[in-house]
């Protein structure tokens, strides 16, 4: 009887001994498995973060350099308004290579100069969207510009650059939107400009859905495909090369006729009104 209790403890301890052994297997498996997880879930975040990387990173690495410019835009990417609902004529540029700019030759940026006798002031405005001094810009100064443009004391010209890109791809997004407006409604040019460009006084950037449902609900224009393409992404880069070309530091920067409104040291409305002095005076 001895032996067989020594016989029967000798087999529940193997027996023990075993199912300690498949329980340690199994939470070395369950070990494993849960390090794969995680290596799988970091690896997922890496790629996650690479992908806004791209999306997110400078224009200029992103955008391509060749594309149409849209009818009415200028050869350097300007558009110019004869009033709140009317752009000029443009260059006919058709398709433009950002890649293939050549500095200007003179010291002041091309358009840039001292009024003709008999014409109205010209006012030159290079935008970021994303750039906050620029909406306060046109949220302080839009409708009087407006109304300038409408009385016809002035034409008004915008030159939308993305200089605010190192973070954000939303400047050449924006001012792709722009030219998609020019194109497909020009009438409405004027004004979805300066909503855009006064949201981010209070906003951050507005998705491509917000800027084609701006433009459908608020003006019944109809560019969602011409945004989500980005049909103008490349001619944004070729406005905002040309300002680099031109030497154009930052923005906003604002010229009226041949005077830089940062160097005049004066309220923006006042420099204007005495252009528009001196023009009817030749009257």
């Amino acid at each position: 009887m001895a032996r067989s209790s020594e016989s029967t403890r000798s087999a529940n301890a193997r027996e023990q001994a075993r199912k300690m052994q498949q329980e340690q297997e199994r939470k070395q498996k369950r070990t494993s498995v849960l390090l794969r997880v995680g290596v799988v879930v970091v690896a997922l975040a890496v790629i996650v973060g690479l992908v806004l990387f791209v999306v997110n990173r400078d224009d200029s690495g992103a955008a391509p350099s060749e594309g149409p410019a849209p009818a009415a835009a200028n050869e350097q990417g300007g558009f110019v308004l004869t009033s709140s609902t009317e752009l000029a004529e443009g260059d006919e540029l058709g398709q433009i290579d950002a890649s293939d700019i050549e500095d200007p030759d003179s010291e002041m940026p091309p358009g840039v100069a001292e009024r003709e006798a008999g014409e109205v002031p010209h006012i030159i405005i290079y935008s970021d969207a994303y750039c906050i001094h620029c909406a306060n810009f046109e949220a302080e100064h839009s409708a009087q510009m407006d109304e300038w443009l409408d009385e016809g004391l002035i034409t008004l010209e915008y030159r939308s650059v993305s200089y605010l890109s190192s973070s954000t791809n939303y400047p050449a997004r924006a001012a792709n939107s722009f030219a998609c407006m020019a194109e497909e409604s020009p009438e409405n040019y004027s004004s979805y400009v300066a909503q855009v460009t006064a949201n981010r006084v209070t906003n951050d950037e507005m998705s491509n859905d917000q800027l084609t449902q701006l433009a459908s609900e608020t003006y019944s224009a109809d560019i969602g495909e011409c945004i989500e393409d980005g049909t103008y992404r490349a001619f944004a880069s070729y406005t905002t090369r040309h300002a680099q070309a031109a030497g154009i530091e930052g923005t906003p920067s604002v010229y009226v006729d041949e005077v830089s409104w940062a160097d005049s040291e004066r309220p923006f409305r006042e420099l204007v009104e005495e252009h528009i002095e001196e023009y009817q005076a030749e009257g």
